[in-house]
């Protein structure tokens, strides 16, 4: 992986080549409340019957930080849907902001239905990862319309972080939200080496322009909504096939507490795999094994 030199345009930047030289397409969704956001479509080799696969970014990150392991799955036989969250990536528009949880649970909802749309499916895989793996859970925790999800895959998620905002500055994000909830605070992930020990990857981040490092205060809230939505959901709510994919290095999440949170949500049916790497196991020298994991995520 370290021979890989960085690819980037206005609209994406990413360390990984894809399989075979085939570049996602760029599309574009229109979510409810009209704000308009970028979707990268890696397109599988020939039709198959395999489900589509919805995969959902972190805080910081962007689809491009995992064009690698969403071309894996397109090569094996996935459409795979990276939707650019809001306010997040190439998107500079509201940059770091979300009025709610509700509307952030809404663009998931929204991507949903853009992927069965756009590929004539019933239902989808859906994955999550890090902080986009905590609203990947939260959505299937709240929403009415999980019988479009046909599995569940959850990569290191930010449930219950080892890394925190201090008591401060919770206190000035309070302060805000009324008279000045677009105020912005640092999101507290400001090092590479939290990431990834992989120095070339390190190398990657610190030059990443497209990273999100800010949040405004309405936005962090709404984090913390999400955050008490999952922790007071019901035993067993979660109903799909769960997969949780765990680094043994983190140092972002508790992955201890993550998995005993999920065990609770599935009703003790998540399979739960460990992997060894730091946080983000896209940027391993070798990803191989997480990449076998999450195809083997996908299709069941």
């Amino acid at each position: 992986m370290s021979d890989h030199k960085l690819q980037s345009s206005p609209e994406y930047s990413t360390p990984f080549a894809p399989p075979a030289g085939a570049w996602p397409d760029r599309e574009e969704l229109t979510l409810d409340d009209g704000y308009v956001t970028g979707v990268f479509h890696h397109r599988p080799p020939s039709a198959g019957d395999l489900p589509p696969v919805l995969y959902l970014h972190g805080i910081q990150s962007h689809p491009g930080w995992f064009f690698a392991s969403a071309g894996q799955l397109a090569a094996n036989g996935h459409d795979v849907f990276q939707v650019t969250r809001r306010g997040s990536g190439a998107n500079r528009s509201d940059r770091g902001h979300a009025r709610s949880a509700g509307v952030i649970l809404d663009d998931v909802r929204a991507a949903v239905r853009f992927v069965l749309e756009r590929t004539g499916s019933r239902r989808l895989a859906l994955v999550g990862v890090s902080w986009g793996g905590k609203l990947a859970a939260a959505w299937c925790a709240s929403s009415q319309d999980t019988e479009a999800i046909a599995s569940l895959t959850l990569l290191a998620p930010g449930i219950v972080p080892l890394i925190d905002v201090s008591p401060v500055t919770k206190l000035a994000i309070a302060m805000c939200l009324l008279f000045r909830p677009r105020t912005r605070f640092a999101i507290p992930l400001g090092s590479p080496e939290l990431f990834t020990d992989n120095e070339s990857m390190q190398e990657f981040l610190r030059s990443d322009e497209l990273a999100l490092h800010c949040a405004t205060a309405r936005f962090m809230y709404s984090s913390r909504c999400l955050d008490r939505l999952l922790s007071r959901g019901r035993s067993g709510r979660l109903t799909m096939p769960v997969t949780l994919i765990l680094s043994t290095g983190d140092r972002i999440i508790n992955s201890e507490a993550t998995a005993r949170s999920v065990m609770r949500l599935t009703g003790g049916r998540a399979e739960v795999i460990s992997l060894s790497g730091a946080h983000t196991l896209e940027f391993q020298e070798d990803p191989s094994a997480f990449h076998r994991a999450l195809l083997a995520a996908c299709r069941k």
